[in-house]
């Protein structure tokens, strides 16, 4: 693309020439979302909640503020997923099925879910447009070294009901870049996972299978567009680890 990159720090900063200027990459967060977007969309609890005043269809969830109230999550739904409430990368992620295996979280720091066998699927949200479709094959660890496929689908295999999903939770949450995710049952029940501001975009580059799509340069397209027209020096985020994102 002609902007000479150039790594200004091995983790996170990277230099490129913009009209004639340096400008710098950031891997923390995209202007291309408010900083408030994206701390609504970083905390798992409050997404869900957002979620549910525009009747999204959500994985049944608690943030319990007493023990008890963890206790209950558990006995009403006997298999729970234990999340940090701003977690990312699958990092201390627990699936819990005894109250020996709930007692040794602490409450108020995981969002608890009901545990929902199915498929996982994420939508590229850019500028108001989806631009790429992958499932995840992760077998069924929640571990974060778990054994990882993902495949990736053209448009046609798109499905419109999430294809649309996916730009409403855009809006909701005024994001002009995210990874909706989908966590589709064998009965075709789909229930939203998470949004994700920081998504890694090596496996759209990548896939195990299926079509690649060259959505790094379509969102650094978007970013020297943005900078270019407001002629400042722009932090930018590219994917939550530039070591993947770019190996």
């Amino acid at each position: 693309m002609g902007l000479q990159p150039v790594w200004v720090t091995p983790l996170g900063i990277f230099a490129i020439v913009l009209n004639g200027r340096e400008r710098y990459i950031n891997l923390a967060r995209s202007p291309l979302n408010s900083a408030a977007s994206t701390a609504l969309a970083k905390n798992k609890y409050v997404t869900r909640r957002i979620m549910e005043r525009h009747g999204v269809q959500n994985i049944p969830f608690t943030l319990p503020r007493t023990d008890a109230e963890a206790t209950a999550f558990l006995a009403e739904y006997e298999t729970i997923i234990a999340k940090p409430i701003a977690g990312s990368g699958a990092h201390d992620i627990h699936v819990v099925t005894s109250q020996a295996e709930l007692r040794v979280l602490k409450t108020g720091r995981y969002i608890l879910e009901k545990y929902i066998v199915g498929k996982e699927w994420r939508y590229l949200v850019l500028n108001g447009h989806v631009i790429g479709v992958h499932r995840s094959e992760y077998g069924t660890s929640v571990a974060e070294d778990r054994p990882l496929q993902r495949i990736s689908y053209s448009q046609d295999a798109w499905n419109p009901a999430l294809l649309e999903s996916s730009l409403r939770v855009a809006r909701i949450l005024n994001l002009t870049f995210a990874a909706v995710d989908y966590l589709i049952e064998a009965s075709g029940s789909a229930y939203l996972l998470e949004v994700n501001t920081t998504p890694g975009l090596k496996w759209f580059h990548a896939p195990s299978s299926g079509p690649v799509v060259d959505v790094a340069r379509l969102f650094l397209e978007s970013i020297v567009e943005n900078a270019s027209a407001e002629g400042q020096v722009t932090p930018v985020l590219v994917a939550s680890d530039p070591l993947k994102a770019y190996s």
